[in-house]
Formats: C-alpha cells, sequence, structure tokens
C-alpha cells in the first residue's frame, strides 16, 4: 500500500497536516470520535443508482455507509455531491473507489470542491485499488485554474486543505479497522478492467458491495451470512428483447450493449450469490437498463428472483435508505 497526498487547487502541491494509522494504512487528518460517543448507527443510503446512459432521475455509482461516525463513500459518479444532499446525508468522511469507469468518479472532484466552500480544514481521505493517485492527481490538474481563482476571489477564507485528498492505493485485505468499524476490500471480476468491491462489519453487522463484476463465487464467500448485500444487476431478459432491434437499428451500439453483457451480472445471478451466501437482505444498484424510480418498473425488473432468493428485495432508487439489523 502507499499513501500520497493530491491536493485539488493550484495553491497547493501538499498540505501538511496529521497522519493517522487506519489498519495499517496511513490517511491524513484528525481520528473520528470514538465509538462510545458514536453509537451503533450502521445504514446505508443509496446516493445514486444509473449507469452512464443520461438518465435524470439516477445519478451514476455511489452509495453511503453510515456507521457510527463514520461516513464512507463507496464511489462518486455523477451528481453524488448533490445527490448526498438530496439524501439528506453527511459530507463523507472517507471515499472508497471500486474502479475507474467515469460513471463510479465523476463527481469526486466535486465533493471537493464543496469541502474548500464549506471550510473543510483537512483532506479528504481516499482508498482505492492501484490507479487512485492517477485519478486524483488528474483531477487535481483538470479542476487547478479553477481553484485558483477561487483563491483569487477568497484569499484565506478558500480552504485549500479541505478541497484537497490523502490518496491510499491498496491490495485486497483489510483496508480500516477503526472503532468497531473493519472496511475489507475484496476482488471481483470485471475483466479487462481491475475493479473491487468492500465488505462492512460493524456492531455485529456487515453489509458487502459488490461494485461492477460479473457473477463470481468469491462474492458467495465475502458475504456469507451479511445482512445486506448491495449488488449491481442487469436485466439480461429485458436487454436481450431489445438486441434484435438495436442490430438492425444501430450495429455499433448492438456490439457495445452485447460487450456490456458479458462483464454485469443478472438479476437472476444475483438471486442466486444471494440465496448461496444466506444474506439478510438484498439491496439492487447500478441498474441495467436504467428504469425509471416506478414500482411497475421495478416489479418487472426484479421479477422472477424471489423464485431463487426468499429474503426481502429491494430494487434501489436514489434515496434510498437501508438500516441494517
Amino acid at each position: 500500500m502507499r499513501a500520497a497526498l493530491v491536493a485539488i487547487g493550484a495553491v497547493a502541491a501538499l498540505v501538511l497536516v496529521p497522519v493517522v494509522t487506519f489498519g495499517g494504512i496511513e490517511l491524513i487528518g484528525q481520528p473520528p470520535r470514538s465509538h462510545s460517543e458514536a453509537g451503533a448507527r450502521f445504514e446505508v443510503v443509496l446516493i445514486g443508482t444509473g449507469i452512464p446512459l443520461a438518465n435524470p432521475q439516477r445519478g451514476t455509482a455511489a452509495t453511503l455507509v453510515l456507521a457510527g461516525e463514520h461516513a464512507v463513500l463507496v464511489d462518486a459518479g455523477r451528481n453524488a455531491f448533490a445527490g448526498l444532499a438530496a439524501a439528506s446525508a453527511p459530507q463523507p468522511t472517507l471515499v472508497l473507489f471500486t474502479h475507474y469507469h467515469s460513471d463510479h468518479i465523476a463527481g469526486f472532484p466535486e465533493l471537493l470542491v464543496g469541502r474548500g466552500i464549506a471550510g473543510a480544514t483537512e483532506p479528504l481521505p481516499v482508498i482505492g485499488p492501484p490507479g487512485a493517485e492517477r485519478v486524483v492527481a488528474g483531477f487535481a490538474e483538470a479542476y487547478a485554474l479553477e481553484q485558483s481563482y477561487r483563491v483569487a476571489h477568497h484569499g484565506e477564507h478558500w480552504s485549500a486543505a479541505g478541497a484537497s485528498a490523502a490518496v491510499t492505493e491498496a491490495e485486497p485485505g483489510v483496508v480500516l479497522d477503526r472503532e468497531g468499524l473493519r472496511i475489507t476490500m475484496f476482488e471481483v471480476d470485471h475483466d479487462p478492467v481491475p475493479a473491487v468491491g468492500y465488505r462492512f462489519d460493524f456492531d455485529g453487522r456487515s453489509v458487502v458491495i459488490s461494485g461492477d463484476t460479473k457473477k463470481v463465487a468469491k462474492l458467495v464467500e465475502i458475504a456469507r451470512a451479511a445482512d445486506l448485500l448491495v449488488h449491481e444487476a442487469v436485466d439480461r431478459r429485458m436487454i436481450e428483447q431489445r438486441l434484435p432491434m438495436i442490430e438492425r437499428a444501430n450495429p455499433r451500439q448492438f456490439a457495445m450493449t452485447h460487450d456490456m453483457l458479458e462483464h454485469h451480472t443478472s438479476t437472476l445471478e444475483v438471486a442466486e450469490i444471494a440465496r448461496d451466501a444466506g444474506v439478510g437482505k438484498l439491496v439492487l444498484t447500478h441498474l441495467v437498463p436504467s428504469i425509471p424510480p416506478t414500482d411497475a418498473a421495478e416489479e418487472s425488473f426484479a421479477r422472477g428472483m424471489s423464485e431463487i432468493y426468499s429474503g426481502p428485495i429491494v430494487v434501489g432508487r436514489d434515496g434510498t435508505r437501508i438500516v441494517v439489523e
């Protein structure tokens, strides 16, 4: 593992702040309050449930895990900053990346700008698989002029430290273990794109977030007896019904759609994973196709799943909040 500090701003390439160790990983900033102060809140808030195709009713991948004082955002897709506000959710104390497709990272720089405006005094900790430093540094360069303008407008009132990120590149394993919260990164299969998912264990309860992946046996093991599984899902039957029409109208789009099916998990496969892992509840996100957030569309999307997995199934909408029990 290695850590680096990347500033979103032309005025600072490096901000010196205290270093705190999280499960062997050095993150920048002050330690959160103790678990006894935080209580045992454990919730998941779906901030973005869509895909790269535009849907004004769905942002792209972003899932917030609230565990005591920790507010951990898994991915920061399109509209993540606005989605947090719409859900009346706190700003993240830590960001985890699963991989670096644009629909999982596009909203990240706006999180940092928001922190600078709000006056955050410390960099935002970020953990991701290899590539995180390059991604965050690229955003810093893209926003360098914008940030210099903020300094020109506001001088010392602009928080260069708050608008920066403390980046740690990590390999699969425990990436945080503090105050009762343990986060484990695990590898998934989004080949040829390297990708990971995360398991959260807190106060005797557990949440698993798949990230983007095709069906893999490893997910059954990592999600074994989890209270909540948040998994991407493709309604393969709906897509396949449309493929002949797409092929006639747009062969290029047909080829890309066919490729997409090979790199994701169908709804029925997700149900098999949930059943075999014995999870308490299943939540679907990263919905393909990007259906409208209506009861009828969601019922159609999940059809057949209950015949495989007998537990509760939630087809996610932006803003959906699930208490982990």
